[in-house]
């Protein structure tokens, strides 16, 4: 099985955040954005996995994940198959495959990369595309097939033509390549007359030139918020709500009652044991752990805190406390020393 190598793409300016904090950095349920994509990477158990930022992105975000990835540099922004290429020089060696990810797609699940990857090994292709439908597409390129429903080409919404522009089959902008062909045909790709840029999606429709059919293959993913780029605050906020409705619905899963769901607020690495009941209001924030058959809340808000199993916590803030079991912590109390 080909060694599976990553690149993530996180160049861009983010202007539209209006903050000096690089996009990337900004937080999503308790990891910065670009975190919930590495974990993903991490996730694949990748052999490598390169990220691609600008200049004045580079230290602030080595400086939070330091050198357990490689970085690059896109030192001008000249699209997408350009930053892809700058990662060259910082892979550290040869890898079978590579997935392009994007630090500002912070919905994206380990299952859905992992099918990309699987179904572009399954077929031999070249190229393998991560599509979604949405109905009607806005801003999206067109994955555009041929009557057999093989993929010719990916073709960007302003460059479409009207039959094109009806399609309802989007690109997602991760893909997963062969990377002997990628590395070579990344240096082919034509500079887009009207932008200037370099688009990775050039290289599907030139595998399919070189190979035939088959060289591009797309897996639709059943959920297009997987694709969801955050640009704004606003978008931050809905990424937010989708985040956090997932991993309320995962905890439910799991055998833990939360009574109001749209009440709670859990980041991502927070763990709670089974028979626990989470009321409203409450905030489980950083790498809260909350043991079995516990009540937390209504109105709790703990922060990197440990709570073991039996106890019951209402009404207050706990931060960096560890609370033992069968504890009965009274309401509006806050707790910030090292233990109850």
């Amino acid at each position: 099985m080909p060694e599976l190598g990553i690149v993530v793409i996180a160049a861009g300016k983010g202007t539209r955040m209006r903050s000096a904090l690089p996009k990337e950095l900004h937080q999503l349920c308790g990891r910065p954005m670009i975190g919930h994509v590495l974990a993903v990477a991490d996730s694949l158990a990748a052999a490598y996995t390169v990220v691609v930022l600008s200049d004045e992105k580079l230290g602030p975000v080595r400086e939070a994940f330091g050198p357990r990835y490689a970085y690059a540099v896109q030192h001008e922004q000249l699209g997408t198959g350009h930053a892809v290429l700058q990662a060259r020089p910082a892979v550290p060696f040869t890898s079978g495959e590579v997935l392009v990810l994007y630090g500002d797609t912070p919905l994206l699940r380990p299952a859905t990369a992992q099918a990309v990857v699987a179904l572009r090994r399954a077929r031999g292709a070249l190229v393998g595309i991560m599509s979604m439908h949405v109905p009607p597409p806005s801003g999206y390129g067109r994955i555009v097939r041929n009557t057999q429903g093989e993929v010719t080409a990916i073709v960007e919404e302003r460059n479409a033509t009207p039959e094109q522009f009806a399609i309802t089959e989007c690109n997602s902008g991760v893909m997963c390549f062969d990377a002997a062909w990628l590395w070579q045909a990344l240096e082919r790709i034509p500079r887009n007359p009207v932008k200037g840029e370099y688009y990775l999606t050039d290289l599907a429709e030139m595998a399919v030139a070189e190979r035939g059919p088959g060289a591009a293959v797309a897996f639709a993913a059943d959920d297009p918020t997987e694709a969801l780029g955050i640009n704004d605050r606003a978008q931050l906020a809905e990424a937010a709500a989708v985040l956090r409705g997932r991993i309320a619905h995962g905890f439910m899963e799991a055998g833990v009652t939360l009574i109001d769901p749209a009440a709670t607020y859990i980041d991502a690495d927070v763990t709670i044991g089974r028979d626990t009941i989470i009321w409203p209001g409450t905030l489980l924030l950083g790498h809260t752990q909350v043991g079995t058959n516990c009540q937390i809340g209504p109105h709790a808000t703990l922060i990197d805190a440990t709570v073991d199993d039996g106890a019951r916590v209402r009404h207050m803030l706990i931060d960096h406390v560890n609370v033992p079991s069968m504890a009965d912590v009274r309401p509006h109390t806050d707790i910030t020393t090292n233990d109850l």
